[in-house]
């Protein structure tokens, strides 16, 4: 565990005993280590009746008030027609509440599963996206959601504007949007595109193709995660037109200076080898120069059908281009098609997706569960908790000078 900060150390009295001194140096930090055991727990919101339905391919943000998901998809139940949600979610840290939130000006509308989605200041970018049947409606737009207005906004690129996709991924670099990959379903690419954001001037900086094409051919993707790190955006998994997704053995790698692509080789496990190819999965950061991932899909080709991957959490260490497994650590249940996004204090919020009992010979069950993780030690300055013990206390009918307690409670500030 990291050492805690003395300056998060309680503050005693003068007149506090050694006794009690003693019982708050020892409390106090195994209840902080307790939290942050990088272990997903399930969030129960307070009114369990209010919740976004189970979905999947909808996409995530967080802010430091509030986890956000935008989309999604259900498919059909007794033949009716598949679900496609035009739905702005809020889950509220403090309130432990959902809301289903009412946005104003046209957004998205018939394609609002596996876009692109980050947050810009206090503005959610989304960009791209397919309805369903997947692959028919598929989108080109960018849009701003200003989080405190709950309104939307159509962008007006300038110039050179992406091609129509879905599974894109969006990487921000000051006032920078970075978009890049993602199919249309039919052609899988790695195209990037630079946008500035305040002047929304947009151009074509790497192509699919553009080093050699033997080399790259069929390294076009889409469902991919992406990850900015010193210039250079890295790669991590992702599917085509073949069915098995891409090993994380060899990563793509783009440098921003140069705008060349690269492959770079990277180191197994000693234990565990490379993690299991996949796609549909998330990474974040986590320490230095490190990052975190889990969930996603690989395809059975005896069972004809994807699946998802262990539920294993895995670090890639850049410095030493090395995997790890983390291996007295999992997601509660592997899920793959999920919706998940980390706040300042490196929560890691996720929701829904797909999940597949061990049992089951179907194409998996959507859930509506939200999980979160503790990526690293809170400070207490973080925490927003108010924490009162003690006191005195008056029954209503009594004329005494009250009664002392020793009961501890416990609120969110935020």
């Amino acid at each position: 565990m990291q050492q805690r900060d003395e300056s998060d150390s309680p503050v005693m009295d003068d007149t506090t005993t050694n006794k009690r001194t003693k019982l708050c140096a020892y409390v106090l930090p195994n209840y902080i280590s307790s939290i942050n055991l990088m272990q997903f727990v399930e969030v129960e919101p307070l009114n369990s009746l209010i919740k976004p339905s189970p979905r999947s391919g909808h996409r995530a943000i967080a802010t430091e008030s509030d986890f956000w998901i935008w989309g999604g998809y259900h498919p059909s139940i007794d033949n009716e027609e598949p679900s496609m949600f035009n739905q702005l979610w809020r889950f509220n840290f403090a309130l432990q509440r959902w809301t289903l939130e009412t946005t104003t000006v046209n957004g998205p509308d018939l394609t609002v599963a596996s876009h692109a989605m980050c947050v810009y200041r206090n503005i959610a970018l989304v960009f791209g996206g397919t309805g369903y049947p997947f692959g028919h409606n598929v989108s080109r737009d960018l849009y701003m959601l200003d989080l405190k207005l709950r309104r939307w906004k159509q962008c007006t690129l300038l110039d050179q504007k992406p091609e129509p996709v879905y599974g894109s991924s969006m990487i921000i670099k000051g006032d920078y949007l970075y978009v890049l990959c993602g199919t249309n379903a039919w052609r899988y690419n790695s195209d990037v595109y630079e946008i500035h954001l305040p002047t929304m001037k947009c151009k074509k900086i790497g192509n699919t193709f553009d080093e050699s094409e033997e080399f790259f051919d069929g390294n076009g993707r889409y469902r991919q995660e992406a990850y900015l790190y010193e210039d250079k955006i890295f790669l991590f998994g992702g599917g085509s037109s073949v069915a098995t997704p891409f090993s994380l053995e060899d990563l793509p790698m783009f440098d921003l200076t140069t705008h060349t692509w690269s492959f770079i080789h990277t180191n197994p496990d000693p234990f565990h080898n490379f993690p299991t190819p996949r796609k549909f999965h998330s990474i974040f950061p986590f320490r230095d120069n490190q990052i975190i991932m889990f969930g996603g899909a690989n395809y059975d080709h005896n069972m004809h059908r994807h699946g998802p991957v262990s539920g294993n959490l895995w670090v890639f260490d850049f410095s030493k281009l090395e995997w790890s497994m983390l291996p007295s650590l999992s997601m509660v249940k592997p899920t793959y098609f999920h919706a998940a996004a980390m706040n300042k204090r490196g929560e890691i919020w996720s929701h829904g997706g797909v999940v597949h009992e061990p049992t089951s010979d179907d194409d998996g069950e959507r859930i509506t569960t939200l999980y979160k993780m503790h990526s690293r030690v809170l400070k207490l300055s973080e925490r927003g908790e108010i924490w009162s013990h003690g006191g005195v206390v008056h029954e209503p009918t009594s004329d005494d000078d009250g009664e002392r307690i020793t009961t501890l409670y416990k609120m969110h500030s935020r």
